[in-house]
């Protein structure tokens, strides 16, 4: 299907309560996108293109179901979800996002990538699929689980994806920073991070713990849905809300369980992604650092330049303070 005729909506979805970012954000993309709306915690202001949420920003996805019928009213046929401190590359418009994020129908959504959690691939995954309760205290299990598919049934899925190779969770992956240069003072930090990450990657090698519920890992600062799945993936999200699961197995395990939806992801697309914290990697970190660094210093503080600079490889960047371009 072409769909270069489609219009994407931009709702940018901010973790904390950053009013001074509202007019950095307009100005990045209102011109781009006619359909613009920013969801903010706790946000008291009047402004028509800010609609204020609460909540944590683990389960930020919260934000999308408490403004919900806001986005439903913004015009468009897709909706792009992006973090705020997430830089879109300046190619992306309202006319342009469905073909460059590889979208060609009314039922794909587009996630960067999904991620086995029983693979050592990366530890906040593996180790948030085990910290949350689908009968936790304060619900009626029974009716509420209901509207998900049930465990069986989204192993079964997950596993006939290769998104599930193991029933446990004895797999993790240590994240460890790099020493800098100096005395034990220099490295204090890092000794306590290596410290931590080797003494989790042995508690999950001995006591293997198993899933509460089948799930994914994926980044989940830009995700971008169809307005005829928009309701679909909000009810399997209330119950994922109820259950208090991790933002970042929500969203990606919503996505893959949602019926009748095909999947668009970072390898459907030109780009690479700018996500400085995954792949897991030292190196990695310090690459993409450098390359968001060089760029926000090089612009000077003038968003003109910012924009005009961006590395047109990357899809995104992130993060990107923006705080430095408020006025």
């Amino acid at each position: 299907m072409d769909t270069s005729s489609r219009k994407t909506s931009l709702v940018v979805l901010f973790n904390h309560q950053y009013e001074r970012n509202i007019p950095v954000i307009r100005e990045l993309y209102s011109r781009r996108f006619s359909g613009l709306l920013q969801l903010m915690p706790y946000y008291k202001g009047d402004a028509p293109d800010v609609c204020s949420v609460f909540g944590n920003s683990f389960q930020f996805y919260n934000y999308i179901l408490q403004s919900r019928e806001r986005i439903r009213q913004l015009e468009g046929d897709y909706f792009l979800i992006i973090g705020d401190d997430l830089l879109l590359n300046p190619r992306f418009d309202e006319f342009s996002t469905p073909s460059l994020l590889g979208i060609h129908g009314e039922d794909t959504c587009y996630l960067d990538g999904f991620v086995d959690v029983s693979l050592p691939v990366c530890y906040r995954g593996t180790a948030e699929a085990h910290h949350f309760s689908i009968t936790p205290p304060g619900i009626d299990a029974e009716s509420v689980n209901r509207n998900v598919p049930s465990y069986e049934e989204a192993r079964r899925i997950l596993k006939s994806r290769n998104l599930m190779r193991h029933d446990e969770l004895s797999r993790v992956r240590m994240f460890l920073p790099k020493w800098s240069p100096g005395g034990i003072h220099a490295n204090w930090k890092v000794l306590k991070g290596r410290v931590w990450h080797l003494l989790n990657y042995w508690k999950h090698r001995i006591k293997k713990y198993q899933y509460s519920y089948p799930v994914v890992f994926g980044y989940s600062d830009i995700v971008c849905i169809p307005k005829g799945k928009l309701d679909d993936f909000c009810r399997i999200l209330e119950v994922f809300s109820a259950w208090n699961m991790f933002v970042e197995l929500a969203i990606p395990t919503a996505l893959q369980l949602l019926p009748g939806t095909k999947l668009s992801t970072l390898e459907d697309t030109q780009y690479k992604s700018g996500n400085v914290w995954f792949p897991q990697d030292p190196e990695h970190f310090e690459a993409m650092n450098a390359v968001i660094d060089g760029l926000v210093s090089s612009s000077g503080g003038d968003l003109s330049e910012l924009l005009a600079s961006f590395p047109e490889e990357y899809l995104y960047l992130h993060p990107v303070k923006l705080s430095r371009f408020a006025r």
